[in-house]
C-alpha cells in the first residue's frame, strides 16, 4: 500500500529513513516534506520497501536547487509536473519489484488529483569512471542506452525514456565526484504497468 506524507495511515517515523537516503544524504527532512516537496513510502507487510521523494509543481525541474525552490500551486492549475527526485530501497525491504510498483502507484495516485506529467531528476552515479573528462551530450545518451548503471537500468527497464541531460545539476561533493555534477531526468509519461521490471 501506497502512503503520502500527511494522508491518514503515515506514520511519522518513516520518515526516519530519509536520514538514510544513499541519493542526496545532504537533504534535510524538513525541506522533503515542505513547499512542493513531499515524500511516499511504499508498505508491504506493515514494512516500509521503499521511499520516494518528489516535487510537485508547474515545471520540470533540472537541477536539484529548482527541486528545492518552492512555488505556489493554485485549484485550477492542471497537468503539473510530478518529479521523482530520490528513490532508495529502506534497509528492511523485502519485496521484489518494490521500486517499480512503488512508481507504479504513486503515477495512479497521482492521476487522481489531475497530475499527468511524470519524470525523474536522477544521478548517473559511475559516469566519471567512464569517461577521462566531461563527456559530450550524445555520449551520455548512448552510455545510459547501454544500462551499465544500476539507476538507468532501473528506470528504462520500467519504461521511462531518456528526456533531458542537465550539465551542473547538483554541485554536491557526492554528485560532483561521480558524475561532474550532471543528471538526468527520465520521462515516465508514457509508463504503463505492464513494462515494469522487477527491481
Amino acid at each position: 500500500m501506497l502512503y503520502k506524507y500527511g494522508d491518514k495511515g503515515f506514520k511519522y517515523a518513516w520518515l526516519d529513513y530519509l536520514n538514510e537516503d544513499p541519493i542526496h544524504p545532504s537533504i534535510g527532512i524538513d525541506k522533503r516534506i515542505t513547499g512542493s516537496r513531499t515524500v511516499f513510502v511504499l508498505v508491504e507487510d506493515k514494512i516500509p520497501q521503499f521511499i520516494v521523494c518528489a516535487r510537485i509543481g508547474k515545471f520540470l525541474p533540472h537541477t536539484i536547487s529548482e527541486v528545492l525552490a518552492d512555488e505556489i500551486l493554485d485549484n485550477e492549475t492542471a497537468n503539473v509536473y510530478a518529479v521523482f527526485y530520490s528513490i532508495f530501497r529502506t534497509p528492511d525491504a523485502t519485496l521484489k519489484g518494490g521500486g517499480a510498483l512503488a512508481i507504479e502507484e504513486i503515477i495512479e495516485y497521482c492521476k487522481q488529483i489531475s497530475i499527468k506529467r511524470f519524470y525523474t531528476l536522477s544521478p548517473i552515479p559511475f559516469l566519471s569512471t567512464q569517461f577521462k573528462s566531461i563527456p559530450k551530450e550524445n555520449e551520455i545518451r548512448a552510455y545510459l542506452e547501454s544500462k551499465q548503471g544500476p539507476v538507468e537500468k532501473f528506470h528504462l527497464n520500467n519504461g521511462a525514456t531518456i528526456s533531458t541531460i542537465n550539465y551542473f545539476a547538483d554541485n554536491s561533493p557526492k554528485r560532483t565526484e561521480e558524475s561532474w555534477g550532471i543528471m538526468v531526468n527520465y520521462n515516465y509519461c508514457m509508463f504503463h504497468a505492464s513494462d515494469s521490471y522487477n527491481v
